[in-house]
């Protein structure tokens, strides 16, 4: 795009400006000679003799420079020149700065746009890659008024280990997954669930985020999303078929970050957020199931049986101190009264309760990895479930154990 002219240029400032922005400082390279041409000019001419008669009126343009500034002897009129070029090398800057930025957001708005047209292309073949991993439920039953709640939290798929606590890898991943679903369908059908709801606490991809990560990584990053998304999909479209209204709330963690330094990382910059946007697309119709848009901050807020839970990955929250944090925060945002704190990213169990709050770290499902086995840190691979009643809260907590 071609500057306008500023009010307190001469038409030979302007034109030096243009000429100089298109050999020189390069602010105009992309510009085509025939454009400058006709506005420096006045009149058009092919691209050929446009750039002769451009290079001829930078030449001319240089020499005079040259001249007027050896043949300067007032000090205060040098001054003025100096401060002149000074306000138009800031502008060209400014140009070049906007330039570059509009640049940038055009780039980023193509790379999202080509990377939804290849995840829809890819779509078809999930199914295919994955396998199927449920068969037919068996026998309907009468609901009643309790609500399940199914948290899974850290699943690392495309993650590798192998050390004397625990063996993982895509495959063990997926049947971990199958035990937990199948776990929780026996405890749904127990309670009587009439709702449920899946909280899903981020980390569904082992992802690029440091250089063991991408050591330990068995499939690429793209795949990985792809494959933990169609996991998830058939576990949501499995367990929906035992209850009346299935709500899945999705957050992410910090292992679906773009980049994979975390200080030039903006953390909402995270590929985790593809997985939403697969789900909608991937449910469009199902009455039954409802995929929950984003909450603002990272935070999902659910209420089962008229009590409210918040939910988190945990990165940036503390179990100790998200009790009192936590519940202060989301009164004041949006006047509900937490009862329930649940957080994962720690890959460890634990709970603590402040002032009638109970925060839960709820385990992962990958289990002790690398890291923690050279720290000696063991934690048992897990997923957890809430039974949630109007008369109780959350009336059983159960730990479904993985292999």
């Amino acid at each position: 795009m071609i500057p306008e002219r500023f009010e307190w240029e001469s038409d030979f400032d302007y034109h030096k400006r243009l000429i100089y922005g298109k050999f020189e400082d390069k602010t105009l390279a992309d510009e085509d000679y025939s454009e400058l041409a006709e506005i420096i000019y006045g009149q058009p001419y092919n691209s050929d003799h446009a750039r002769k008669l451009l290079r001829g009126s930078l030449m001319t343009l240089k020499e005079m420079d040259e001249t007027r500034l050896s043949a300067i002897d007032d000090a205060s009129l040098l001054s003025e020149l100096d401060a002149k070029k000074v306000e138009l090398q800031k502008e060209r800057q400014r140009f070049f700065d906007q330039r570059r930025e509009y640049n940038k957001i055009v780039t980023e708005d193509a790379r999202r746009d080509h990377l939804y047209q290849k995840l829809a292309e890819s779509a078809e073949r999930l199914r295919e890659d994955v396998g199927v991993i449920y068969g037919r439920p068996a026998g309907a039953y009468a609901h009643e008024d309790a609500e399940a709640v199914l948290v899974f939290s850290d699943w690392h798929y495309g993650m590798t280990t192998n050390n004397v606590f625990n063996t993982y890898n895509t495959e063990i991943c997926r049947q971990r997954v199958a035990q937990v679903v199948e776990e929780a369908e026996k405890r749904i059908r127990r309670h009587h669930c009439r709702k449920l709801h899946i909280v899903f606490l981020g980390d569904a991809a082992h992802g690029i985020c440091h250089v063991s990560a991408r050591v330990a990584a068995e499939e690429l990053m793209a795949d990985q999303i792809m494959h933990a998304s169609e996991i998830l999909a058939q576990s949501i479209q499995y367990l929906s078929q035992f209850v009346e209204e299935t709500r899945v709330y999705l957050t992410y963690g910090n292992h679906g970050r773009a980049v994979a330094n975390k200080n030039d990382n903006i953390h909402r910059d995270n590929w985790e957020r593809l997985i939403g946007w697969w789900l909608t697309e991937r449910f469009k119709g199902e009455d039954s199931i409802h995929i929950l848009p984003e909450e603002d901050d990272e935070f999902l807020l659910v209420e089962a049986s008229g009590h409210s839970i918040v939910a988190a990955h945990g990165d940036l929250d503390n179990v100790k101190s998200s009790p009192r944090l936590l519940s202060t925060l989301m009164y004041k945002m949006y006047g509900i009264d937490v009862e329930y704190v649940l957080l994962g990213d720690k890959h460890h169990r634990e709970s603590f309760n402040e002032l009638g709050v109970t925060a839960m770290i709820c385990g992962s499902l990958c289990g002790t990895d690398d890291y923690a086995n050279s720290k000696r840190l063991y934690s048992e691979p897990s997923q957890l479930l809430l039974i949630v009643t109007p008369e109780d809260g959350v009336d059983a907590e159960y730990r479904l154990k993985c292999k």
